[in-house]
């Protein structure tokens, strides 16, 4: 049996969130817990599920992982953008005009200042020191700037003073958590795997706000279930109200779901059109394409749309802390110093509650 009779009744999102949850539980198997519990050293958050013999009293964590986790950081800071230009672009060797390149150099260190991409950065740096893994999605985001400026008035005699708006393309890098992005397991890039997806919980407002300038579909948008696997902080009280589940699927589908989600979004103008031969049908149908798909709430199809970058490339990047062989995960800072921080917790918890002991013997 293909793929194509395997899923005849299956529609685009269905399928996709099969993958995502397939995804999602192996990421929960092998990633989850250990994750948390770096989460938890760094921050210094105490939990039952970290202590070291049952009879522990004293929730002390010690900072000496933090300290090693923050210091790393820094330095890995400084050297980025502690020379001020913490970027630079280089002219080909046959281009003899370098007045180009300088130009573009400069354009592009304004835009970065203007979208914030060096705090963007940092926080990259900083995940990857924690979990090992560096995740961000780079987001093309439609903005108005707003520039003081002055008019003249009353042939020069006075000048009014206020804003000039004007819109502007702009492109974000937006750091994502390790538990809201999913990848398929048995690839090491981005870029060799089926597909990714960004799983997170977004304001209802801006996926009705994205409905209302025609980016989404028109289609009817309920608040969605706390689930906290996905939440951006675990230790917070979950808040319910006007939060949406938007799933943000970047990769490969087979093409007849895609031909059939075209289909149904638009059938009253492919209607009109004239029908293909049934050998170009066919191998219309057959195959993979590379696409964007946007799900809210697992069932609801906001967008899809083929991949529209002229190059193909997914709009997704990761870099690891250290390279772990053969697998997309790599090694931080947490990991490397886990087993001394166990240790040492263990012995100055046992210090403080033998402490205890003496002080108020009973």
């Amino acid at each position: 049996m293909d793929d194509k009779d395997k899923f005849t009744d299956q529609k685009v999102e269905a399928w996709v969130m099969d993958k995502v949850e397939q995804w999602r539980d192996h990421y929960s198997a092998n990633y989850e817990q250990k994750f948390d519990e770096y989460y938890r050293l760094w921050r210094g958050i105490w939990s039952a599920e970290d202590k070291t013999r049952d009879s522990e009293r004293s929730r002390l964590i010690s900072p000496a992982l933090q300290q090693a986790v923050e210091s790393s950081v820094a330095e890995i800071e400084e050297a980025t953008f502690g020379r001020g230009k913490w970027f630079d672009i280089r002219d080909d060797r046959k281009d003899q005009n370098k007045e180009d390149i300088a130009y573009l150099r400069e354009q592009l260190s304004e835009d970065f200042h203007f979208t914030k991409t060096r705090k963007a950065v940092a926080e990259c740096i900083l995940n990857a020191a924690v979990y090992g893994t560096a995740v961000a999605e780079l987001v093309l985001e439609e903005v108005k700037e707003m520039k003081p400026a002055t008019q003249p008035l009353m042939d020069g005699a006075m000048q009014a003073v206020g804003v000039n708006i004007e819109d502007r393309v702009v492109v974000k890098l937006r750091p994502i958590l390790p538990q809201n992005f999913l990848i398929d397991p048995v690839a090491s890039s981005i870029e060799e795997a089926l597909g990714v997806a960004i799983d997170e919980f977004v304001p209802k407002h801006q996926v009705e706000i994205g409905i209302q300038n025609g980016i989404y579909r028109d289609v009817d948008i309920e608040s969605a279930d706390t689930d906290s696997d996905i939440e951006a902080d675990k230790e917070l009280t979950s808040f319910d109200e006007d939060k949406v589940r938007l799933t943000k699927y970047y990769g490969l589908i087979p093409r007849h779901l895609y031909n059939d989600a075209i289909m149904e979004e638009d059938e009253d103008e492919l209607s009109k059109s004239v029908k293909p031969e049934k050998d170009e049908d066919k191998e219309a149908e057959e195959g993979y394409i590379e696409v964007i798909i946007v799900i809210a709430n697992g069932d609801k199809l906001l967008k899809i749309e083929e991949n529209p970058y002229m190059m193909q490339d997914r709009p997704v990047v990761a870099f690891p802390w250290d390279v772990v062989p053969s697998r997309f995960w790599g090694r931080g800072i947490c990991e490397k110093g886990y087993n001394s921080q166990k240790a040492l917790d263990a012995e100055l918890r046992a210090r403080i509650d033998a402490l205890a002991l003496t002080v108020h013997p009973m």
